[in-house]
């Protein structure tokens, strides 16, 4: 969700007041320092402090925005969601499944991988705070792939594949997020990415499509 549709609730500063134009830059200065900080460090480690001196400014000012890093970092995952949660479902829909399901298969699998190498940061903090139970960042990550979910799952029951279309598709995603997040482990113990797409479009095609 961007500053420009946001609602004003969503934006508010500590004190309730709505920012203007100068308020919505330090705010976004604010999230833009917090996203790079957790591409190097950890999310448990990361301090307030830290985050204002990346984005050039004070802690004090850090707190007329957000109480904590927790906060933060929730508007970074709701801002991805909303950002992305119709972009997924095209990720499956604007493809030509009908006369290309190998390619289809491939376009899917590979976008995923970027979208999860491009955003991972935030990222994998939605994941750590779905694991340990956290409903907002649950609620968030849920509405993410749901997009994907949907669509891939009108696709399955649209070419009647082998399985219940809803769990086919539901596995399918559960799997490619799992997958996205851990591919430069895969990729250091010797599975190229090339053979990672491969693989995981091969899945799709059987589990979604169905043999040919």
């Amino acid at each position: 969700m961007d500053n420009l549709n946001a609602t004003d609730s969503e934006l508010r500063t500590a004190d309730g007041r709505v920012p203007g134009r100068r308020g919505l830059a330090t705010r976004q200065r604010l999230l833009d320092a917090t996203r790079r900080l957790l591409d190097t460090v950890a999310y448990r480690d990361l301090k307030v402090v830290d985050i204002a001196r990346e984005a050039g400014t004070s802690p004090a000012t850090f707190y007329q925005y957000f109480p904590d890093v927790e906060t933060a970092t929730l508007a970074l995952a709701g801002d991805l969601g909303e950002a992305w949660h119709e972009d997924l479902s095209k990720l499956v829909t604007n493809r030509d499944w009908d006369s290309d399901p190998d390619g289809s298969a491939h376009q899917v699998a590979a976008g995923m991988l970027e979208f999860w190498t491009r955003h991972k940061p935030v990222l994998r903090v939605l994941d750590l705070g779905s694991m340990e139970g956290d409903s907002r960042f649950r609620e968030i990550r849920t509405f993410l792939l749901a997009g994907a979910t949907t669509a891939l799952t009108a696709l399955a029951a649209d070419r009647n594949c082998p399985g219940d279309p809803q769990a086919s598709a539901g596995v399918v995603v559960g799997m490619l997020a799992h997958v996205a997040n851990h591919q430069h482990g895969l990729e250091r113990w010797g599975v190229s990415h090339e053979l990672l797409v491969d693989t995981v479009a091969g899945i799709i095609h059987r589990t979604i499509i169905g043999p040919d």
